[in-house]
């Protein structure tokens, strides 16, 4: 009886952190796809579809690891833990989305070099996370997940000072609408960097608590 609940809580276990990876992974295919997207606009309604497409499959992955952990009396990790990292992931896939759909609501014709920066910022911070949430399952040695936080953390700082100076730059224009777009494009590339940092304190908070 001892060896079946035992076997029981080890493959609830191994079910939380695959699917915490499948988020992470996903994420990762979205803000690839980002950068496929604002590199090649001939397909931008193609990518702007897959990315949705993705948004919706992070929503049914929380949904479905909130249901997992409800169901489990043992976790891995504290509840409050697996709950705030797979809402921080959620928040970025969010932002990314939201960008996406503004890029062709406001139809842009041509994405500035700052939009491209920030993607790139971005894709990078998300292939971080996606490597930080794989080596959770190697809590014992912790530096592994602050080394990704770092970088993160450096990707959201770069982010920072090219979001600085992409709104220095967009206020010496003329053309009051395409400020208000840009801004508000330039705002929401930032606000998903600094979702990916706090992804990476969570991260941090986890490995500084169980490694």
């Amino acid at each position: 009886m001892v060896n079946g609940w035992l076997s029981w809580v080890r493959n609830n276990d191994k079910a939380i952190l695959s699917v915490l990876e499948e988020q992470a992974a996903t994420l990762l295919k979205a803000t690839s796809t980002l950068m496929e997207l604002v590199s090649n606009y001939d397909s931008m309604l193609e990518k702007n579809s897959i990315i949705k497409e993705l948004e919706h499959q992070g929503d049914e992955i929380t949904h479905k690891l909130f249901t997992i952990i409800d169901k489990t009396f043992v976790t891995p990790l504290d509840r409050e833990d697996i709950s705030e990292l797979t809402s921080a992931i959620d928040e970025v896939l969010d932002h990314v989305d939201g960008f996406s759909e503004r890029l062709i609501l406001f139809k842009i014709n041509k994405p500035t070099k700052y939009i491209k920066e920030l993607a790139i910022s971005l894709n990078s911070s998300a292939n971080e996370i996606n490597h930080a949430v794989g080596n959770i399952r190697k809590l014992k040695n912790p530096e592994h997940l602050l080394v990704h936080c770092r970088k993160i953390s450096g990707f959201e700082h770069d982010g920072d000072r090219v979001y600085r100076k992409a709104i220095a730059e967009l206020f010496e224009t003329t053309d009051p609408i395409e400020i208000i777009k840009l801004k508000e494009l330039y705002e929401t590339l930032e606000k998903a960097l600094d979702c990916c940092a706090d992804v990476a304190d969570v991260i941090e908070d986890i490995a500084l608590k169980y490694g």
